[in-house]
């Protein structure tokens, strides 16, 4: 069975990356790109760059919904992808993809399109807004029928594709977490948070929340924010730049709890990656987050807002002894990549028998 792993873009390591990654790994397949920036992919998933990168990356630059419509047009027709048995799209821009009739496809979506649907009460308040998200959800229509079977990375996901594209039949497959790599450690005496630094992180209502508190933030990452979130912090927050994945797993094994403060979450794959570190998360009562933790066991949920927050992290510390690491650590065993792996397998097996036509 000839099976072939489709992915928009690869322009930085961000949790959609991982998944198709794992997924062109457990195939022994390359994982085919729109298009790629050097360094970015794991060294052990070979790639194949579909599209011109040089047009691809100067439309990308000057706006993402020039991106989308290019897109929208070059995933269209896929040489590469013709032959496949079976291909798995990973996001929505390969969901543009037109198969042969005999073609099994298989979409895992990370998340519908922000802009056009569950973050459209933000983004169409303008004229502008309006039209892109009404041009996107009217052509993306299109591309519904296309899938044998629907996979959502979460049950919140789930949803908004039942919701927003009428598909009553979705599979929920949580994104692997290679569980096993990461362990406790000695804690320190600080507080957490890591990301690309991007607006939609809320990383800096995190950072004022620490001012004025006898608490130490640690902040990883880099990205677009980075310099404002620098220009507001207060002196108890460090800024550390790009965390690899040994100083990942250190930082995450020591710290006092990790602070997620992400709007609408699609996942979250850091939470996860800090349960098995066995530290507990603080985390904002929206999106996915609120559903992966479990309140007063492996972390701690509030409402949005630098008082709530403010307020939480004052009181962590006496609330959380008597919490157990090892049963943080247990509840991060149902995202492990042992678990990603068997039901991806099934799934495919599966998408390619729907592909059998039976003449009566």
């Amino acid at each position: 069975m000839d099976i072939r792993v489709a992915h928009s873009e690869a322009l930085d390591r961000g949790g959609a990356l991982f998944v198709a990654e794992e997924l062109a790994r457990i195939f022994s397949c390359n994982l085919h790109l729109g298009f790629e920036l050097a360094g970015v992919v794991a060294d052990d998933v070979g790639t194949t760059e579909l599209f011109d990168s040089s047009i691809a990356r100067r439309v990308s630059s000057e706006s993402t919904t020039a991106r989308d419509l290019y897109f929208a047009v070059a995933w269209q027709h896929v040489p590469e992808l013709h032959d496949a048995d079976v291909v798995f799209e990973s996001g929505n821009n390969p969901g543009w993809y037109v198969p042969r009739d005999t073609q099994a496809v298989v979409r895992y979506v990370h998340s519908t399109p922000y802009a056009a649907y569950h973050r459209f009460l933000q983004t169409g308040n303008t004229l502008v807004g309006k039209l892109y998200g009404t041009a996107l959800r009217t052509l993306y229509a299109q591309t519904i029928p296309f899938p044998d079977i629907w996979v959502a990375n979460s049950e919140l996901v789930a949803r908004r594709v039942q919701r927003y594209w009428g598909v009553d039949d979705v599979e929920v497959v949580y994104p692997p977490v290679d569980v096993d790599s990461y362990e406790p450690r000695e804690q320190e005496d600080y507080y957490l948070t890591f990301s690309h630094l991007r607006a939609e992180k809320r990383i800096d209502e995190i950072v004022r929340a620490f001012d004025g508190l006898n608490k130490q933030l640690v902040v990883g990452g880099d990205g677009p924010e980075k310099h404002r979130l620098e220009e507001i912090a207060p002196d108890n927050v460090e800024f550390v730049g790009y965390l690899d994945e040994q100083e990942k797993r250190r930082r995450l094994g020591e710290a006092q709890a990790f602070i997620f403060n992400a709007h609408a979450e699609d996942f979250g794959i850091v939470p996860i990656e800090s349960f098995a570190s066995g530290t507990p998360v603080i985390g904002v009562r929206e999106g996915y987050t609120q559903y992966q933790i479990n309140h007063g066991k492996n972390g701690i949920l509030y409402d949005r807002g630098i008082p709530e927050l403010r307020d939480v992290i004052k009181r962590f510390e006496p609330e959380k002894i008597g919490w157990s690491r090892e049963e943080i650590i247990e509840e991060a065993r149902q995202y492990s990549v042992e678990r990603f792996q068997a039901e991806i397998s099934e799934i495919a097996q599966r998408a390619y028998e729907k592909t059998k036509i039976k003449a009566d």
